[in-house]
């Protein structure tokens, strides 16, 4: 019960203090004001800014750079360019980029559970004579004399505490094509297996003098002796449970000015088939490829929209490094390819007010943005007179948080007791931002009635002190809690009196 020791003695000695202030007193003298505090650390923004600014000088040693200017917000921790443009020099002076405006917001030398980073660039042109020999086949397919990116923008939600990754991509060249892309993942991470297995070779190595690093794993071509791979070839890998992902690619101007360079025969739907249609009939790659092949035909006779996308009923977990083959990759994600726009993420409530009588799931909706805008006003009134469900509540501990912090605890306390998924996360959430004189008066007082079997026993009374401590099974309650802890404690409990009477108290 460390939190008891930290909260009830606040508690008792603010209402001494109330006491206290009572009495009649003799004057204090007034203490002088303290000196204003020293400035402090920069932000994550202003030092990324910084960083950029003195390697203005290293970059102009090989290109001519310039821009107009730079800021840093800390309040956003975002970083916002204008008008950036760099030159080639000698051979290169042809090669020209410009970008209008760039922001990279997010940053943060502290960063919380969940981060959200967003890159905007806008205006970007990259001259075509900057890919050389390239320069005139690509000046066909822009048709102009450079690559002209009008937006680019990149959102990065990412859940820290639980590994959620949340990606969106935007990319929009006018008279070329656009690109919409997007990933929503339940967990994802890299897996570097590789490297433990280095590090354990390394601990092997220290603790026996007399090996030596390739005498004792490697053979003569380089591979290790156990499992006959490349030592020098790192394993890098992707896994995560997938929920949903799409890749759009809209043509606004690209095929119709590449369509008259390539020979006919080759837009024939048999020469189609016969590129994209490789694997044995029978084999798991087949049905995608003839699926890819089918948009693929559909677009040229009415170039528009070729979409492929992942929208599986349930969340996909996978590992990439356990891949042999790319067949294992389609059949764990079994893509979709359409030509039109991607199915939304969540099916969309059209009429709210006639999506039926179930208030619980039109709240929650309103609550999460999820098929239809976000609405806080609107979900609490519907929830509201929902809050003994525990996932209500703890909906409406979010909705509430910074309105009526006193009523969201008590919501969070009926999630946590009732074991909702990230109860007790929004319980210790509002908890911390909650004076101690609130946060006891939002808690069970030490006078409520307990049921008797929380005296059965010394171990009784331990576990119903535990309980209440945390908020597990129970509305959380520190008054309580030291109630019935001490109670053991007096009836000769060893690990209750060291919990009341250990370290900090």
């Amino acid at each position: 019960m460390s939190i008891l020791r930290r909260t009830l003695p606040s508690a008792f000695a603010l209402t001494l203090a109330q006491g206290a202030a009572a009495q009649p007193a003799a004057p204090v003298p007034v203490p002088p004001p303290p000196p204003p505090p020293a400035a402090g650390l920069p932000s994550m923004a202003e030092v990324v800014a910084g960083i950029l600014r003195s390697a203005v000088p290293y970059a102009s040693m090989v290109v001519d750079l310039r821009y107009g200017s730079m800021q840093a917000d800390p309040r956003r921790g975002a970083i916002t360019l204008h008008d950036l443009r760099v030159n080639g020099l000698g051979a290169a002076s042809r090669c020209t980029v410009t970008l209008g405006r760039l922001d990279l917001s997010g940053l943060a030398l502290l960063p919380a559970d969940r981060t959200e980073a967003r890159l905007e660039a806008s205006d970007l042109k990259i001259a075509n004579n900057c890919f050389g020999a390239n320069a005139a086949t690509i000046g066909v397919a822009t048709g102009g004399d450079s690559i002209a990116v009008s937006t680019l923008t990149l959102d990065l939600t990412q859940h820290l505490n639980t590994g959620a990754v949340l990606a969106d991509l935007e990319l929009s060249a006018p008279g070329v094509a656009r690109i919409e892309a997007s990933g929503d993942f339940d967990y994802l991470a890299l897996t570097l297996p590789s490297v433990l297995k280095e590090m354990a070779a390394a601990a092997e190595d220290d603790d026996d003098p007399a090996a030596t690093d390739d005498s004792a794993d490697d053979t003569a071509d380089g591979t290790d002796a156990a499992d006959g791979q490349d030592d020098d070839t790192p394993e890098v890998g992707l896994r995560g449970t997938l929920r949903a992902a799409h890749l759009t690619v809209e043509d606004l101007g690209l095929f119709q000015r590449l369509k008259p360079l390539l020979p006919p025969e080759a837009l024939t739907p048999e020469a189609i088939d016969g590129a994209l249609i490789t694997a044995e009939p029978g084999s798991p790659r087949r049905p995608y490829e003839e699926a890819l092949s089918g948009a693929v035909k559909a677009f040229i006779a009415q170039p528009g929209l070729v979409t492929a996308e992942v929208r599986p009923a349930t969340p996909i977990t996978f590992d990439t490094l356990a891949w042999l083959s790319p067949d294992e990759a389609l059949t764990a994600f079994a893509p979709r390819f359409v030509n039109g726009p991607a199915s939304p993420a969540v099916a969309l409530i059209a009429d709210p007010a006639a999506a039926g009588t179930d208030a619980r799931a039109t709240g929650l909706a309103f609550a999460r943005g999820e098929g239809v805008p976000r609405n806080p006003r609107r979900a609490v009134e519907l929830l509201a007179p929902l809050a003994e469900d525990g996932e209500v509540a703890l909906a409406l501990a979010d909705l509430t948080a910074a309105t009526d912090p006193a009523a969201a605890y008590g919501h969070a306390q009926k999630a946590a007791a009732e074991g909702v998924a990230g109860g007790l996360a929004a319980l210790d959430r509002i908890e911390a931002g909650l004076p101690t004189a609130a946060l006891l008066a939002a808690q069970p007082a030490a006078t409520t009635p307990l049921p008797d079997t929380a005296f059965a026993s010394v171990a009784a009374m331990r576990d119903a002190a535990l309980g209440y401590e945390t908020g597990v099974g129970m509305p959380r309650s520190y008054a309580l809690a030291w109630r019935l802890g001490s109670l053991a404690a007096a009836a000769g409990d060893g690990p209750e009196t060291t919990e009341l009477d250990g370290p900090g108290r």
